[in-house]
Order: structure tokens, then sequence, then C-alpha cells
């Protein structure tokens, strides 16, 4: 009898055991689960953040490549944009020294019409390229112009005579050519004086030391309508020399004129 009541209680004892562990192991299960769950989600709440982060700096990429290409065609356009400009003003100012010379010649042309029988002419070689203050000009025998013509600058200032004709050019000696000798009379004085070149639009006279002669006078060429040749400037003589000599200087600067007008006999 009392061993079948102990085999009872083992029986029992080991239901319970069996039991106790049947339901450990299903709330571990269960504990399992959950725990999983919850981390699941707490990974899914402080990962969040990141993917996102990951998509936006991911999508950054992606427009940073086609901002970066923009940006490369935004440039070519530029420069193509700087030379398109570079271009046009370089067009607007041949355009502006067209017009400009067009006025000037213009106003030449209107100049000389009422003072005689002018031809225009343009300046081919000046006295930095020609020898002895001459200047070679674009017309000769096809303009029937002769030897000895005055030859003008703005149509009212003398600068020289034709010397030399040819078929298409002809040679052009200034008043100011090295030893040339010019008569002229001084400005309101009308005393007659000798005019010597100096080269480079410069002249040299002597007169008496009696003689008042007021530095910036004019010298004007013999005629009937007077025209300026030369301006005085300084006395070049001693105190007791007993000539005064006076440096001149042409009322133009042939090296910056473009063109001539020659008067024709």
């Amino acid at each position: 009898m009392t061993y079948q009541f102990r085999d009872k209680k083992q029986i029992i004892r080991k239901k319970k055991i069996i039991k106790t562990i049947f339901i450990f192991i299903i709330f571990s299960i269960l504990s399992t689960l959950l725990i999983f769950s919850t981390i699941d989600g707490f990974w899914n709440r402080v990962g969040f953040p990141f993917w996102k982060s990951k998509m936006v700096v991911s999508e950054e990429f992606t427009d940073s490549g086609y901002l970066f290409r923009t940006k490369k065609s935004v440039f070519n356009k530029n420069r193509e944009l700087v030379i398109e400009n570079i271009n046009l003003k370089n067009s607007i100012l041949d355009y502006q020294i067209i017009k400009d010379e067009n006025i000037k010649l213009k106003e030449l042309l209107g100049r000389t019409s009422s003072l005689g029988n002018f031809v225009l002419s343009s300046i081919l070689s000046k006295p930095s390229n020609s020898p002895y203050d001459t200047i070679i000009i674009d017309i000769g025998e096809n303009f029937n112009i002769n030897e000895g013509d005055k030859v003008y600058a703005n149509a009212i200032i003398p600068v020289g005579e034709i010397e030399k004709i040819y078929k298409n050019t002809a040679l052009v000696v200034l008043y100011s050519s090295p030893g040339r000798k010019t008569i002229g009379t001084i400005e309101e004085l009308n005393s007659t004086i000798e005019l010597v070149g100096r080269g480079g639009g410069n002249f040299e006279m002597t007169v008496p030391v009696d003689l008042i002669v007021e530095k910036g006078r004019n010298i004007l060429l013999p005629g009937i309508q007077p025209e300026i040749i030369a301006t005085i400037g300084d006395v070049i003589s001693a105190p007791n020399d007993p000539i005064k000599k006076f440096i001149l200087s042409a009322p133009v600067n042939v090296q910056d004129l473009k063109w001539v007008q020659v008067l024709k006999n």
C-alpha cells in the first residue's frame, strides 16, 4: 500500500514539473516574440531618421549630379554669350569708326565745296615713314593734279605742295621740311619774313632786334585769302645777338591727319 501511494505522489510531482516546464516554455516563447516585436518597433523608431537621412542624402547626391551638369552647361553658355558680346562690341566699334569717318568726310567735303577745286585724298605714308618731312597721298595722274598744287589740312591750313606725281600716288613736300624756305607775313604787322623748315612740323625765322614780335602770333602765306602756315613760339637767339631768332610750329600735326585736300590749279 505504501508503495502505491509513493508512486502516485511521484506521478503528481512529475506532472507538476512537466506542466511547469510547459508553461515556462510557452511563456518564454511569448516573451521572446513580444521582446522582438518591441525591439523591432524600437529600431524602426530609432532607424527611421537615419533611413530618411540616407534617402535625402541619396537624393541630394542625385540632384547634385544634375546641379553640377547644369553648372557646366551654364558655364559653357555664359562663355558663348561673353564671346558673342565681345563680337557685338567689336562690330559696334567698327560701325562707330566708319560712322565717324563718314561724318568727317562729309564735313570736309562740305567745307571744301565753297573754297575751291579741292580733291580729297588719303595719306598713305606719313613723315615718320617718309624722309625729309614728306607724305605720300593716294591720288596722282588719275585725278589730273599738278606739281606745285597746294595741299591742305581740313581744307583751310596749307601744309605743303605736290612735288612729284605718279600714276595713282603723289609725293607731297611739307613746308616744314628741313631747309625748305617759304615766304610769309607776320599777322597784323604785315612784315615779310622767311620761314626755314626744321623738320617735324617746326620752322625758324629771324627778324631785326627792334621788331617787336609776340609769341603766339601767326605767320600767313601771301594772298588775298589769309592762310596760317605757322605760329610763333619761343626766342632761341641770345639777347646780345644782332638779330632775333624764333622757333615756330605748324598749326596741325600731320601725324594726326588721315586725309588731306589738294587744291587743283
